[in-house]
């Protein structure tokens, strides 16, 4: 049991950067945290030995999906703050101009394949290492890096050529 407590010192946090990225919610990252870490438990036979944190992120990738499938992405509730914003009057021009941005990115990001934006997403707001990217996939740190460096070249060409 004292293994487990120092799995899960050394990869919770890790493991919640790589779930934030995902889902976008630390509130249910926090669940597919726990979750991820009971199932890990649970089947530890399953393991293969090789990389632990990239077992756990597919155990936390699996349990994301499936929370997918069970969330009803069209109910939300007006209480809710996140749902209802009301813009500050202090530079309207502004705000718009860097959310038609970020919209246009995030449709960029959209396009390229699973894997690719898997490793945008993790580098970018999980802030994984390319190690530890490359470890996600069962790959090598240097697969990783240029897979990154292909997406951002990718991504400005299309944001260039609005």
């Amino acid at each position: 049991m004292k293994e487990m407590e120092e799995i899960y010192k050394k990869y919770c946090v890790p493991l919640k950067k790589y779930v934030v990225s995902i889902c976008r919610d630390p509130d249910t990252a926090d669940d597919i945290v726990s979750e991820t870490f009971f199932r890990a438990i649970k089947n530890i036979d399953s393991f293969d030995g090789t990389s632990l944190f990239g077992w756990l992120c597919t155990i936390a990738r699996n349990i994301y999906f499936n929370h997918l499938k069970r969330k009803d992405n069209n109910a939300f509730s007006l209480d809710d703050q996140n749902a209802v914003q009301i813009p500050d009057l202090v530079d309207v021009e502004d705000e718009v101009i860097k959310r038609l941005q970020r919209k246009k990115l995030s449709e960029c990001i959209s396009s390229l394949s699973e894997a690719e934006r898997e490793v945008v997403s993790l580098h970018i707001y999980a802030d994984l290492t390319f190690s530890q990217i490359g470890t996600v996939f069962g790959k090598s740190e240097n697969w990783a890096r240029v897979t990154y460096y292909r997406c951002k070249e990718k991504l400005k060409g299309m944001m260039s050529n609005e």
